[in-house]
């Protein structure tokens, strides 16, 4: 998932990482083990073809997970809809969020 990301213009962005990075991690080991993402490539690997995939979160999305959720949806052409702590973010197949990037 990562590669096709990275493939369609994503860049990591460490804004959103609130902790110092050890010496044996990078900044996109650190995205990648977001939950969201966790949960979305378990389902791509349950499930090749999703037409949608929901998520709940107790916590806020980040910036970067928001950005990779919406390529996902593009890429793979899925509805995702994921609700976190302040807001129910739903991504559609044209890479755009109902929030219209304000979360």
């Amino acid at each position: 998932m990562s590669k096709r990301i990275i493939e369609h213009g994503h860049k990591y962005d460490a804004s959103w990482i609130v902790r110092p990075i050890e010496p044996d991690e990078t900044i996109e080991t650190l995205l990648c083990g977001h939950s969201e993402r966790l949960a979305m490539a378990a389902h791509f690997i349950h499930n090749r073809k999703p037409k949608r995939i929901q998520m709940t979160m107790n916590l806020r999305i980040c910036g970067d997970c928001h950005e990779v959720t919406k390529l996902v949806a593009l890429i793979y052409q899925c509805d995702i809809v994921v609700r976190d702590a302040n807001h129910i973010h739903h991504f559609r197949l044209n890479g755009q969020c109902s929030c219209q990037d304000y979360f």
